[in-house]
């Protein structure tokens, strides 16, 4: 992403605190006796987490639309 150093010593510590927190939530989901509604919130949470870390990846190129063909 345009104007993160994603080099720089902060944007380590994000990525090392986001993944911790990923693996936390997972691992809070995997317990069985989750109900529904607690599953879906750390399942959003997670989400939330996975977004941040994707601004470091590249942008998918844009695809050209053929016509439906």
């Amino acid at each position: 992403m345009k104007g993160i150093d994603l080099t720089s010593p902060t944007w380590r510590a994000i990525e090392r605190t986001a993944q911790e927190q990923i693996d936390t939530l997972r691992a809070k989901n995997d317990t069985p006796s989750m109900d529904a509604l607690r599953t879906a919130e750390l399942r959003g949470r997670i989400a939330a987490w996975k977004e941040l870390l994707a601004l470091a990846k590249p942008a998918p190129a844009p695809t050209v639309d053929a016509g439906g063909y």
